[in-house]
């Protein structure tokens, strides 16, 4: 019995199927009669199952959905599908980065002795602020005083014996040349006599040896001058290297004070640059020798320090200003170093603050800047599909989708750039599943406005779908059926 009860429900079912596809084909234009695939498509049969032993209501929503497969189908005259779509343009990939930066002092010194000594004084607190060459730690510097006084002392007895020695040498330079110049004028006598003689001697008024005599008297002036050359070239020549190792002892002395100066000078520890006292590492009566750390010094200037990618570096130059943000704040820093080379795989690079307000030292924040990609075609990533074996994108041409194929240069968030497509194409987003090279589409905006045949002829499709056979009334607000039929 129940085995009957079972075949006359699908006995109903079936004649309640057919019944409404007949009404349906009936009540349909004839250019809509003929299924987009033939009697046998999934379509028809859908239809039929769902109208089946259900009534006129269910034949209309059967026949409904089979129009609505055929107008989505890939090859009939009215397969238009409708798709999301933009514009490609030329262009640079942009991409925004962050990097964490660390507020640091612009100079930061451990300031040590440069003599040893005995901490007498430290002239200053943790975080005074000093000026450049200001006293901060002063060492025990008596005996650096004698030490200076001493040098004084020797300095003035090396000029003094200089001055000494010049005087003495100019003074016998000069009895010298008086002694030369005596010498000239008695030989210039003796050459006068001698002529006179010879003279005489020719006409017979002097024997032979009162000219000898005469000869003898001017050989001797010769003699004299020649001395006296000799002995004002001796002088000048002793007195030049004198005079030279005076001079050098003078330079020593000065030499010498000057060390001894130096020496008094850092007995002073004093500040190098205009900053901040961070830490003190003596106290009074601590002994410290060269290289003994003192105190830390840090400016306050401050600068942000970090670190990026190498293939990030070249995007970044010598002032351009980044923002920087702490969370509660936000500042703006200017790069002041070119990038350095990478280490440990990034580049440290450092920033100055723009204007007067500075976050203390210390701080980490966040700092964004720009990275230079690709250049080349700008279209959305979902507009990019892949096979595995290509990447490609779907251009909206004559109504039509075209597949052409791209090389995807990178991305950055939802934007990529690409080689092998010109700017300014159409570019379907986010295909719809089953769409093939050549489909005709039509943008949502055209399908919306009908501004275009394809937009027209999808529309003509949507009303089709409302219109129900038999005159019956149409369905409710966005194709919902009416109020007492199924879902």
């Amino acid at each position: 019995m129940r085995l009957r009860q079972w075949i006359t429900v699908i006995a109903l079912v079936l004649s309640g199927g057919v019944a409404g596809y007949l009404l349906r084909s009936s009540s349909l234009p004839e250019s809509s009669s003929t299924p987009a695939a033939g009697s046998n498509s999934p379509a028809a049969g859908f239809q039929g199952n769902r109208g089946g032993g259900i009534g006129q209501n269910f034949g209309n929503r059967g026949g409904a959905t089979g129009q609505g497969f055929r107008n989505q189908g890939q090859g009939g005259s009215g397969a238009v599908i409708p798709v999301q779509t933009t514009m490609t343009r030329t262009g640079t990939l942009i991409a925004q980065r962050q990097a964490a930066g660390t507020v640091v002092p612009v100079q930061q010194s451990q300031v040590a002795a440069r003599n040893s000594g005995t901490v007498a004084r430290v002239l200053v607190q943790v975080g005074d602020e000093v000026r450049a060459n200001q006293a901060v730690v002063q060492l025990e510097d008596s005996q650096l005083r004698i030490a200076v006084h001493n040098a004084e002392l020797a300095l003035q007895n090396a000029r003094i014996s200089l001055s000494s020695q010049t005087s003495a040498t100019r003074e016998a330079e000069l009895r010298l040349k008086q002694q030369l110049q005596a010498a000239q004028a008695s030989l210039a006598a003796a050459q006068a006599s001698y002529a006179a003689a010879q003279e005489v001697h020719r006409l017979g008024g002097m024997s032979e040896s009162e000219l000898q005599s005469v000869r003898s008297q001017l050989s001797t002036a010769r003699a004299n001058l020649a001395a006296a050359q000799a002995a004002l070239e001796q002088n000048q020549r002793a007195g030049q290297e004198n005079l030279a190792q005076l001079r050098l002892a003078v330079a020593q002395a000065q030499n010498q004070l000057r060390l001894a100066q130096l020496n008094l000078s850092n007995a002073t520890i004093r500040a190098p640059f205009d900053g901040q006292v961070a830490a003190i590492a003596v106290a009074p009566g601590e002994a410290v020798s060269p290289s003994s750390q003192v105190f830390t010094l840090v400016s306050t200037t401050r600068q942000v320090r970090f670190s990026v990618p190498p293939g990030d570096a070249p995007s970044l130059s010598p002032g351009q200003v980044l923002p920087f943000s702490t969370g509660s704040q936000s500042f703006e820093v200017k790069l002041n170093q070119r990038p350095a080379a990478p280490v440990s795989q990034s580049v440290s690079l450092t920033a100055r603050f723009v204007g007067t307000a500075t976050p203390p030292a210390g701080v980490v924040g966040s700092l964004t800047y720009s990275v230079r990609l690709a250049q080349g075609t700008l279209l959305p990533i979902a507009a990019l599909q892949n096979d595995g074996a290509r990447s490609y994108v779907y251009v909206v041409s004559e109504g039509r989708a075209r597949v052409q194929d791209v090389t995807v240069l990178a991305q950055a968030g939802s934007t990529a750039a690409v080689r092998g497509l010109e700017g300014g194409l159409e570019v379907i987003v986010n295909p719809p599943p089953g769409l093939l090279d050549g489909s005709a589409v039509v943008s949502q905006d055209q399908a919306q406005d009908g501004s275009s045949p394809q937009g027209q002829r999808f529309r003509q499709g949507n009303d089709q779908e409302r219109v129900r056979p038999g005159g019956l009334a149409p369905s409710g607000p966005g194709g919902a059926p009416p109020a007492g039929g199924r879902p």
